[in-house]
């Protein structure tokens, strides 16, 4: 029972100290913490010499001497004076104003502690009876102040909050403790009750037994922050009982108050600027949400006009959005707390630098995303070969293009590269007029008439599947080598995605073709060993009545 009792009391001794004492000593603390009047308060005289006493200024003597002493030894003896007489303690008569020769003097009959000359009072405007009883009234406060602050009674008042204090704060710290081993017992072993851990869409983010750590962690931590300012609001505390280090623990005390108190009225001070930054942010919001919508139904084909095609609203929206809210941050900026600021600023064109050494070739991208796009070089889904790679292009963005190769494997290619490539539409082409022409060659020899290959290489195209019977197939003879003739079958087909298996049923059929009618695909190579035999010549060119001639060999004479 006796320490529930003894907490409470220490409690009310820390949090509320001034309960505990006396009327007189709170008279004398608040008539110290009022600031004192100089005597020249009224004219722009210089400072002149202070007078200071129990932590107040008390009087000033300005440059105007008094007999043969010069102003700053006047303040010197009179600060001494007032020392003297508030050392004396009870023994001492009160002070009373005294008519002299020099003027009115602050002390008693035994002591003169300071004399207010007629100079003195013009310097301040006033009579020298006013500001006679002005200084009696400082100097008689400053005297009461010391001499309370001083007293053995203070003393043993500082040294039983003192005591309390401790007391206080062993409770504080004994309770802590119970506090947090309570709540640790309560946590440990909290991965054997809960073995779910956290998921997010199916996928374990963290386990329990992580989690566990984490929370140990952080009891740890606030427990070891919450003895950390036990012993910060201790130790001011313990400092202000007593007058030599009341000074001290309120300057402590103010170096955790003061950032803190800033920061709140630093806070509440942009309270208006808030409502001006919410506004611009609402504003901001409501248009790009009607930017969107406008922009999904131009691509969604329910809005047209003739000068804008459906594949320019999806990047034209980004490109608008982005004005959007770089507008809505230039406009917000001035209301942003700290926007003024030397500091602000200076971070800012640091960050500024840093873009824009870092971002040249992301902008250089995004420019040419933009001509890309413009342009209508090609769109999604298209069947394009771009340099060495040849897909599907399954994404177009400011930045990247990202093609799908036949063979499923997707390519990124930066927009700065693909600008200064060189790109080959086979949708365009396809879609636009009679269609795209696939092709391949072959080399045959010259023994096969060539009206033959044509046939084969026109039959074998018209029964390909997905390559079309008008226009008709063509075929080239694109070379007379020195063993053989290269023909290229040419044939039309409307879907060039399918190219690669076009393609391979092309190729197959030229096979079938060629050796259903005996034309083997080869390119013979000849040795130039003649002797009237038969000729490569097609024998449809040679004449009916041709007769190759036999080949001779005759033994040479040694």
């Amino acid at each position: 029972m006796w320490k529930q009792v003894a907490l409470l009391i220490c409690l009310v001794a820390v949090m509320c100290p001034g309960a505990v004492l006396s009327a007189e000593q709170k008279v004398v603390i608040a008539q110290s913490a009022v600031p004192a009047v100089s005597v020249v308060v009224e004219q722009a005289a210089p400072a002149g010499f202070p007078v200071r006493f129990a932590d107040s200024e008390v009087f000033v003597v300005l440059t105007t001497p008094v007999g043969s002493l010069k102003p700053e030894s006047r303040a010197v003896n009179i600060q001494q004076n007032i020392q003297n007489y508030a050392d004396r303690q009870e023994k001492s008569k009160p002070l009373g104003l005294i008519t002299l020769p020099e003027g009115l003097g602050i002390g008693t009959n035994d002591s003169m502690l300071v004399v207010i000359t007629e100079r003195d009072a013009e310097a301040a405007g006033k009579t020298a009876a006013l500001l006679a009883q002005e200084v009696l009234e400082r100097i008689q406060l400053a005297v009461d102040a010391y001499r309370t602050r001083n007293s053995w009674k203070t003393y043993g008042l500082g040294v039983a909050l003192t005591i309390f204090s401790i007391i206080g704060l062993w409770q504080a710290l004994h309770w802590n403790n119970r506090a947090f081993a309570w709540l640790r017992a309560r946590v440990s072993g909290m991965h054997v009750r809960w073995d779910g851990g956290l998921h997010f869409k199916g996928v374990e983010v963290l386990s329990a037994s992580r989690i566990e750590r984490v929370v140990l962690f952080v009891l740890k931590a606030l427990r070891i922050f919450v003895v950390l300012m036990c012993w910060y609001f201790f130790l001011p505390l313990i400092l202000s009982f007593f007058p030599e280090t009341r000074a001290l623990g309120s300057t402590i005390f103010d170096y955790l108050i003061t950032p803190f108190a800033t920061i709140f009225y630093t806070i509440v001070k942009y309270i208006p600027n808030m409502f001006y930054i919410f506004v611009i942010g609402v504003i901001a919001f409501y248009t790009i949400k009607l930017i969107a919508y406008v922009f999904q139904l131009i691509e969604r084909g329910e809005l047209e006009f003739e000068w804008f095609y459906d594949d320019w609203a999806r990047p034209t929206y980004q490109i608008v959005r982005f004005l959007v809210i770089v507008t809505a941050l230039i406009s917000a900026y001035p209301y942003i707390p700290g926007s003024s600021s030397e500091a602000f600023q200076g971070v800012g064109l640091v960050l500024g630098a840093i873009i824009s050494f870092a971002s040249s070739s992301a902008i250089s991208n995004i420019v040419a995303g933009i001509i890309l796009t413009y342009t209508r070089a090609f769109r999604l889904n298209d069947r394009i070969k771009l340099g060495d790679t040849t897909g599907d292009v399954v994404e177009k963005t400011l930045l990247v293009t990202r093609i799908m190769t036949i063979k499923h494997v997707v390519v990124t290619i930066p927009n700065s590269l693909v600008m200064g490539a060189q790109i080959v539409n086979y949708s365009t082409s396809a879609a636009e007029g009679a269609g795209v022409i696939l092709h391949t060659s072959v080399t045959i020899g010259y023994d096969v008439p060539w009206q033959k290959v044509q046939s084969l290489l026109i039959e074998a195209a018209l029964d390909t599947e997905q390559l079309l019977n008008h226009p008709v197939p063509f075929v080239l003879q694109t070379s007379l080598d020195d063993w053989y003739v290269s023909y290229e079958i040419n044939a039309y087909t409307k879907n060039p995605e399918r190219m690669a298996i076009i393609y391979s049923n092309l190729h197959r059929n030229v096979q079938e073709k060629f050796d259903a009618a005996g034309v083997e695909i080869m390119s013979p190579h000849y040795y130039a060993v003649r002797d009237g035999n038969a000729s490569t010549v097609p024998s449809v060119l040679a004449g009916s009545g041709y007769v190759p001639p036999p080949f001779q060999v005759s033994k040479g004479v040694a």
